[in-house]
């Protein structure tokens, strides 16, 4: 690492007749110093160029895929660490009434089961030859930032996948699938409710009614609350964006257009708001009676308790680009994060119904 006397510019880029100090990082002084970037010089306007494209590709927002938008985040561990061990809960023991001596109290400890979970490595990489950079430094265009914006889309396509799905070989656990045994596999899944009239159950092109359709969200929803003894309250489901958007289109009844959602979201002490209710790409035609399959009935939604004490995605260690190094004629800048996938402390705040 070392300082130069660098001609200053302002935020437009034009030279102010100044002078200010730069720092020259310990990776580019090792490429200066060896020959393969000409000067100092070369080098500030390489690194100032990385420096511009890293900090891009950490602001772009990635819509399409909602995992981690959709689950509280926890950063706790360092780069170090290779796993985490945590218990998942299930419900309070009870209290009876004992006599003055008594010595056998029963447990009032909560039930759980201890599991441990792999942290991995997730990285990729992207590069600049030496003629890109001697193009960019001679025309003095900047370098392509999509290099850098397609190598951190990929690192979120794979995390936004396990979170969802997880990877049984790496011990990674996801909301719908994960090492066998775990948290993911005691999610209760049921069925939707039959029609009244009719055997289909879907609620589009089935024999279900409007308000049918609505009966087995709101179902939904009070069951967990009374199951769970009103331990869980439901604050969020998930569901495919083609039922969301049938929510969304399809009137109540012939009498008025108020919307399926717009009752629901009216009526309910539960779901109170849009927001509540979040498409999802990935849960297009995972459900079934046994949910992250293609086959079965395909469509459902998911009900949940969302709280960073019931379930949360663990990123011990967040997505960074490491320094510069030369790999034959080009520019190579690794990146890389440590991931241990969802961590389901409380599957009784979950629960999955097909069928719709």
């Amino acid at each position: 690492m070392r300082k130069l006397l660098v001609d200053a510019v302002d935020e437009e880029g034009n030279p102010t007749g100044k002078k200010e100090e730069a720092i020259l990082c310990d990776a580019i002084c090792h490429l200066v110093d060896v020959g393969i970037i000409d000067s100092d010089e070369g080098g500030l306007f390489f690194q100032r160029q990385l420096e511009y494209i890293q900090a891009q590709s950490y602001d772009v927002l990635y819509p399409d895929m909602k995992g981690r938008s959709t689950f509280s985040l926890n950063t706790e561990g360092g780069e170090g660490i290779n796993q985490i061990t945590y218990r998942s809960y299930d419900k309070r023991g009870d209290a009876v009434v004992v006599a003055g001596k008594a010595t056998d109290l029963p447990r009032g400890d909560i039930s759980g089961k201890e599991y441990t979970i792999d942290v991995q490595t997730i990285g990729n990489a992207y590069g600049y030859s030496r003629q890109e950079l001697a193009a960019a430094k001679l025309t003095g265009m900047p370098l392509d930032a999509r290099k850098a914006e397609a190598t951190r889309r990929g690192y979120e396509e794979k995390i936004n996948k396990i979170i969802w799905f997880g990877e049984s070989e790496y011990k990674l656990n996801g909301l719908f699938g994960g090492p066998a045994g775990y948290p993911w596999s005691t999610i209760g899944n049921d069925p939707v409710a039959a029609p009244g009239t009719g055997s289909a159950i879907a609620w589009d092109g089935g024999d279900k009614t409007t308000d049918e359709a609505i009966a087995d969200i709101t179902g939904a929803l009070a069951r967990m609350y009374d199951s769970t003894k009103m331990i869980h309250r439901p604050n969020k489901i998930l569901m495919s964006v083609a039922k969301y958007q049938w929510l969304i289109n399809t009137p109540r009844n012939e009498l008025n257009d108020t919307s399926c959602m717009k009752w629901l979201i009216s009526n309910n002490e539960f779901i109170t708001s849009m927001d509540q209710i979040v498409p999802i790409n990935e849960l297009k035609g995972v459900f079934g009676v046994t949910p992250g399959e293609t086959t079965g009935d395909k469509e459902g939604f998911v009900v949940l308790e969302d709280s960073p004490d019931n379930l949360r995605i663990r990123e011990p260690f967040p997505y960074i680009h490491l320094p510069v190094q030369l790999k034959g004629l080009e520019f190579e800048i690794n990146c890389y994060g440590r991931f241990a996938g969802l961590e389901i402390i409380r599957p009784a705040a979950i629960s999955f119904h097909h069928g719709i």
